[in-house]
């Protein structure tokens, strides 16, 4: 009697243990699943930002460091549209261009909800860290930003000691506008 009470007792414990190992290599198999969503959602947002300040710069000749004076430019900037007819170099043709303005607004950004750029996805709680300056890179002058995610999903982003930064664009020792992703 006591063999069998045994037995059911360590058959209990048995899956009771089995059923904890899978659930623990479950667990982290769908957090590494939402830190994907995330970090893809953060980067798509890094991205458009990328996209604005340079559109920023165009215009502008720097980078500014500021989401609000960003987001206004956005709103009601616009940006030259260059279209050329003929080939500039064949002295047969009849070479001419056309230059008009179009709203940033209603064409780079017509999809984006410009309102959120500063704010991290998923929560849109948080603000991106923006920074921009001008150093010297190579004799010259150049203007750099850089735009960081402030509170990394991923718990190895978040850990200073770990490989892993945080998502960022740009960069503000180098004249680079790539993404720490790729």
């Amino acid at each position: 009697m006591i063999n069998n009470i045994l037995k059911i007792v360590l058959s209990i414990a048995a899956v009771f243990l089995a059923y904890m190992v899978y659930d623990s290599i479950a667990s982290e198999m769908r957090y590494r699943d939402e830190v994907e969503e995330v970090e893809a959602q953060v980067i798509k947002k890094l991205e458009d930002i990328r996209l604005a300040q340079l559109t920023y710069k165009e215009e502008k000749g720097k980078f500014t460091n500021d989401f609000d004076t960003l987001i206004d430019y956005l709103k009601h900037g616009r940006i030259k549209v260059v279209v050329q007819y003929g080939d500039r170099d064949d002295s047969t043709t009849n070479f001419r261009e056309e230059v008009s303005y179009v709203a940033i607004l209603d064409t780079l950004f017509k999809d984006i909800n410009i309102d959120s750029l500063a704010f991290v996805p998923p929560y849109d709680t948080a603000r991106f860290l923006m920074d921009a300056m001008m150093i010297t890179q190579g004799n010259v002058e150049v203007p750099v930003f850089k735009v960081e995610d402030p509170h990394p999903f991923d718990k190895k982003r978040r850990n200073p000691n770990d490989p892993k930064k945080p998502l960022q664009v740009g960069s503000l020792s180098e004249a680079t506008y790539s993404g720490n992703w790729k």
